[in-house]
């Protein structure tokens, strides 16, 4: 593996991981809210009990489900292996 596919494995990777965290983060945060108002349940209850394990079912979730949407919007890269003959070696 060279620099340039090492580039492209840590761009898909840390594309992939921040979106999935960011997401994962914004739906548990909101859907704990909308609990915690509807049950009544206590700020700190509703964030541990409910936020934290939605929190870490939805990274896992989007992490398997963002790779094939991301790749369509365009904003991660191909599979290292296949990218364009800029990342292939040269040999001159």
């Amino acid at each position: 593996m060279n620099w340039r596919r090492l580039y492209a494995t840590v761009e898909i990777y840390l594309t992939l991981g921040l979106f999935s965290l960011f997401g994962a983060g914004c739906w548990a945060f909101v859907i704990a809210g909308i609990l915690r108002l509807t049950f009544q349940i206590d700020e700190n209850k509703a964030i541990l009990l409910i936020g934290l394990p939605l929190f870490i079912v939805l990274t896992i979730w989007f992490i398997r489900l963002l790779p094939k949407h991301l790749r369509k919007a365009g904003i991660l890269s191909d599979e290292p292996e296949k990218f364009g003959p800029w990342f292939k070696d040269r040999k001159s």
